[in-house]
């Protein structure tokens, strides 16, 4: 049985992101996903936040998003390197990972270029 795990990246990142780098470094097992060389794994979902004003503690869509990702069978999110500034992880998807991790989904920092 593969392993499936899931991609959250930024919302504002979607103005320039085609999703092609995170994909790429997948399928070759690089750069964060080298974790799976020699391992079966697919890509299962490919999230997006709702925005920086989106209180993850009272968004219905976030806390939805979340759900799918048990009902789906997703064991890991890898966290895009979009979700940070200067260093430093976004609030809005700082919540969300909190939230993933509570549903008891691992958590792994890095796609590409990380």
């Amino acid at each position: 049985m593969s392993k499936k795990i899931a991609m959250l990246n930024c919302l504002k990142s979607n103005r320039v992101c085609t999703g092609a780098a995170c994909l790429k470094a997948f399928n070759e097992r690089t750069d964060a996903f080298a974790m799976y060389q020699g391992e079966e794994a697919v890509v299962s979902a490919f999230m997006r936040c709702n925005g920086c004003e989106a209180d993850p503690d009272d968004d219905a869509g976030i806390k939805e998003k979340i759900e799918r990702l048990s009902q789906e069978g997703i064991t890991t999110v890898h966290v895009g390197i979009c979700t940070k500034k200067d260093g430093s992880r976004c609030k809005v998807i700082e919540k969300m990972i909190n939230m993933i991790q509570a549903e008891g989904i691992q958590i792994i920092d890095g796609t590409h270029g990380s």
